[in-house]
């Protein structure tokens, strides 16, 4: 019984399972419909530009396993507009 309930591989199954990668999703943002950018993470366009901008020219760049500042931003700023916790924005 022990074996069964313990030592036996259970069937793994995927959890993040989004069709958009992170990046596809902020691709999407800065290239789709102008009110979306700003419902999702609380700033127009430009104003994400800019603030893209910004952090390039003081040297951010993307992170060790490829995230880039453009994505680092976004999941700050969702963050900051949901409030969700980061199981939450895992998804």
């Amino acid at each position: 019984m022990y074996q069964l309930l313990f030592l036996s591989p259970s069937p793994r199954i995927p959890y993040h399972i989004s069709a958009l990668t992170g990046y596809a999703w902020v691709c999407e943002l800065l290239t789709g419909h102008p009110d979306c950018i700003k419902n999702n993470l609380g700033v127009k366009l430009e104003v994400f530009e800019a603030l893209v901008q910004v952090f390039k020219n003081n040297g951010f760049e993307s992170s060790r396993n490829g995230v880039s500042v453009e994505e680092q931003l976004a999941i700050f700023l969702y963050t900051c507009v949901t409030g969700l916790s980061t199981r939450h924005l895992g998804e």
